[in-house]
């Protein structure tokens, strides 16, 4: 599995307007696919996956909140095959501790949307660490959007995320 940081926001839209990832992609409330332009933030890196023959597999969107605490987004081609999306997902978190000063990952999705959960939780090693009550509209519904979060230090055990609070 090969990753580069994409700069060409053009293979990027590529791949985020692809028409089976695009109505995944956002809520009620993201432009008409034609209209989509990727953000062009420095600090934004766009990941692109890509297989043993150099064929893309996906693209992983990291923004950092920090510069320790990274937000991650996935988009996974659909006509790459099932063990290279996976695989992929794995692979991805040792590039990050070589290449990157991230620490941590975090996400926020859709509790509808239970193959990104699971893509996060058995994929990228993610944990739920909690719940945004009816903070996502899609389709005019309110949805709850789960928490993942996972560390990249190279410990093989983690604690899970803890909800605790204030002192």
């Amino acid at each position: 599995m090969y990753f580069h940081r994409e700069t060409n926001l053009d293979a990027v839209r590529a791949i985020l307007t692809n028409p089976k990832i695009y109505p995944m992609m956002g809520d009620d409330f993201v432009p008409p696919r034609e209209e989509f332009i990727p953000n062009d933030h420095p600090e934004i890196r766009y990941i692109i996956a890509r297989n043993a023959d150099y064929r893309r597999i996906g693209l992983f969107t990291l923004i950092p909140q920090n510069k320790i605490c990274w937000e991650i987004h996935v988009a996974m081609l659909p006509k790459a095959p099932a063990f290279e999306r996976w695989s992929a997902a794995r692979q991805l978190i040792d590039w990050l501790r070589a290449n990157t000063e991230c620490q941590r990952l975090t996400a926020s999705v859709p509790a509808n949307n239970k193959p990104a959960i699971h893509y996060g939780v058995q994929g990228l090693g993610m944990y739920i660490c909690g719940r945004q009550e009816r903070a996502f509209q899609k389709n005019g519904k309110l949805e709850d959007l789960v928490i993942l979060g996972r560390s990249l230090r190279e410990q093989k055990e983690e604690t899970p995320c803890q909800v605790s609070s204030p002192a």
